[in-house]
């Protein structure tokens, strides 16, 4: 029997997070990374020679014209990831892209619709929706019944905003960089549509939006609350679910206790993969198989939906 063919990946983006990406995708035997883009010669030289990556171009229009690939991986700065996408898709590429998928649910909706026409597959790399710590506390509550509540924190110092790679736009809807991640992930766990949302939203340290909290009703009267901020001493990010006589509390993603009445904490324990792993082998396997993307990941259907929860939140501006 012959070998199967490896599935032929482009990585767009060679910093922080397209390491990150190249990493997970070096663990796997049937991938083969064919190329690789930065406008950074630098950052891309550095990256091919790690990962022995020659084919090596400044942007991902040269990228796809002279290498064939079965799918890309777009890790750009926040602001770019709509419109690198954008190019991908509309060559009918399919396409595991960096959150947030647009700086508004309408540029989401864009994305959404040329995959669509093109046909490629559109994912999101939110990657909690895979983290084996939240599956595991999900998974815990269900046995004994319906979700009934949901909170979700993600904190961040100030000083991060300053990133020299953001503009201004995005410095003051920094909720659609990191916290995204919390926003996606409970909406996901929730497992139901938005059915109304209350938020405060404030300017507290400075000119941009650096304050978020949110109480979120779902149709299938779950209750989230949501504490987003970019004033904290240090990165934090924990969730809380509750049932019926059951909770989980998350500190951090690494880690957390089941509290069920009656019976002591007890700590969880999970043999799955890590969270980035985990979606980059479902979205492979999703292009190997020619299958569509469906949950647990978050398809461009399922961006939409968490862009139009931010911007609901985001609403809640106060002066």
């Amino acid at each position: 029997m012959s070998e199967a063919k490896a599935i032929r990946v482009g990585v767009i983006g060679c910093g922080g997070r397209g390491k990150h990406h190249l990493q997970r995708l070096s663990e796997f035997d049937d991938v083969e990374v064919v190329g690789i883009a930065d406008a950074s010669a630098d950052a891309r030289a550095q990256v091919g020679e790690t990962y022995g990556v020659e084919r090596q171009f400044d942007e991902i229009g040269a990228l796809l014209d002279q290498v064939e690939v079965d799918a890309v991986f777009l890790a750009t700065p926040a602001h770019l990831n709509a419109p690198t996408a954008a190019i991908s898709l509309e060559r009918g590429v399919d396409t595991l892209l960096e959150k947030p998928p647009g700086l508004s649910a309408e540029e989401t909706r864009r994305l959404r619709d040329v995959a669509a026409t093109s046909g490629a597959r559109g994912m999101v790399a939110w990657d909690r929706r895979f983290n084996p710590w939240i599956v595991e506390a999900r998974a815990a509550i269900a046995e004994k019944g319906p979700l009934i509540q949901l909170v979700g924190e993600f904190h961040k110092p100030n000083k991060t905003i300053d990133d020299p790679r953001f503009p201004e736009s995005l410095k003051d809807n920094m909720l659609l960089e990191t916290p995204i991640h919390s926003i996606d992930v409970v909406r996901a766990m929730a497992g139901s549509d938005v059915a109304e949302v209350h938020s405060v939203v404030r300017r507290a340290t400075g000119d941009y939006k650096d304050v978020h909290a949110a109480l979120i009703r779902f149709d299938n009267d779950v209750v989230a609350q949501l504490t987003h901020n970019y004033t904290s001493g240090g990165r934090l990010e924990r969730y809380e679910l509750h049932g019926d006589g059951i909770s989980a509390y998350l500190e951090g993603i690494r880690g957390g206790t089941i509290h069920t009445v009656g019976d002591d904490p007890q700590p969880m324990a999970t043999d799955r993969p890590d969270g980035a792993t985990a979606q980059a082998r479902y979205f492979l396997d999703c292009v190997r198989d020619h299958r569509p993307i469906g949950l647990p990941a978050a398809n461009l259907d399922e961006a939409v939906k968490t862009m139009e929860l931010c911007e609901a939140i985001l609403a809640g501006l106060r002066a």
